[in-house]
């Protein structure tokens, strides 16, 4: 009981002095929209994402992304759409009081929906729904217009683990919002 006593204690003051070295706005939102390049088996396409970030210090920032990928499967006209869900630690550099480059590496989950088709050779294809390991990593920049909203501009790397796999690059804008 005196070790957990200690323990939570130790943690308490931990998170104490995290809280304490956070910026007077550390969270934020955004909310992003981009073109996606082709890859192994998905031909380029649209993608939108939304995160929650929590700025510990003035340097480590970390999010939570939800992803959304569209892009027709090759050698068809069916879509495919893709749902990503991240944790991604960030550093972040205050280029001014208004700017902001980082740098991200996050993991998670991809979740891919169901689909059947026919090849160019006429053969069925099955693709079940399924759920796989996702990394990713980019680079951003933020300019805030004032003190709580701005514009966000990305680039992002995505690796998704499914059997035909998918490691599209993509460039993102968005709107961003701290508080």
């Amino acid at each position: 009981m005196k070790k957990l006593i200690i323990a939570a204690a130790i943690s308490v003051l931990a998170s104490i002095a995290a809280m304490a070295q956070a910026s007077s706005t550390p969270w934020t939102w955004q909310l992003q929209t981009g073109y996606s390049t082709s890859t192994k088996s998905m031909d380029s396409g649209w993608n939108g994402a939304t995160s929650v970030g929590y700025q510990f210090t003035d340097a480590f920032k970390l999010n939570f992304d939800l992803g959304y990928f569209q892009g027709k499967i090759k050698e068809t006209n069916l879509q495919n759409h893709i749902w990503t869900f991240m944790v991604a630690p960030t550093y972040v550099y205050h280029a001014s009081a208004n700017d902001q480059v980082y740098g991200f590496v996050g993991a998670g989950l991809a979740e891919r929906g169901s689909k059947t088709y026919m090849d160019s050779a006429s053969s069925e294809i099955h693709l079940p729904s399924e759920s796989k390991f996702a990394a990713e990593a980019g680079i951003g920049y933020n300019h805030f217009f004032n003190k709580s909203v701005g514009i966000n501009l990305q680039a992002t790397y995505t690796y998704m683990a499914f059997e035909r796999s998918l490691e599209p690059v993509d460039g993102r804008v968005g709107l961003i919002v701290r508080w």
